[in-house]
């Protein structure tokens, strides 16, 4: 049976990949730019991104291996089982020559990329950090109306005895155990 694996870019980081280049198509830089090309704008930042995404794949092909064209948000397949692929010699060679191509993800394909929650896991995040803050972790970050924390309020100070107080008192509203133990190892 083939199964299509959806494989996201920041995923593929994981690979360890090692930098090389080639297999895309020549392309020539220019040193002119305009003031917008110095601050794209998200949709150009996006559009880049793909692109960059694009020469990926093109060079990943180039190697012989199946991968589909990019999604609007760049994200792409790979047919067959994640750990084989992973452990394809072929696989691992081609990674390693075009890692270099592959560009950094953007934070706007990152939000673009996001799961849209339900109003109910919006309460359900809001009620986890209401309770965090009144048990022990006054610091602990509101989520957007979104759902998501935005980037510049994910710092708390997690190592608290206060953030571990809490942590405990609030565990069972997001379905975590109250006391989860020593980990073994």
């Amino acid at each position: 049976m083939r199964i299509t694996t959806r494989v996201t870019l920041a995923g593929l980081a994981l690979l360890a990949l090692a930098g090389c280049g080639g297999g895309a198509e020549p392309q020539v830089a220019s040193a002119l730019g305009t003031e917008s090309a110095a601050k794209p704008n998200a949709t150009d930042e996006v559009t880049a991104y793909v692109d960059g995404v694009r020469a990926w794949v093109t060079c990943l092909r180039g190697e012989g291996l199946d991968v589909s064209d990019p999604d609007p948000t760049g994200t792409v397949t790979f047919p067959g089982d994640p750990a084989a692929l992973k452990s394809d010699p072929k696989f691992a060679a081609a990674q390693e020559k075009c890692a270099s191509l592959l560009p950094t993800v953007p934070e706007k394909v990152e939000e673009m990329r996001k799961p849209k929650m339900t109003p109910e896991e919006i309460e359900v995040r809001l009620q986890y950090a209401r309770c965090m803050q009144q048990n022990g972790a006054p610091d602990f970050p509101d989520p957007g109306s979104d759902g998501y924390t935005p980037r510049d309020r994910q710092q708390w100070n997690q190592d608290s005895a206060g953030a571990r107080q809490a942590t405990r008192a609030c565990a069972s509203i997001i379905g975590a155990p109250e006391n989860p133990g020593e980990g073994q190892g």
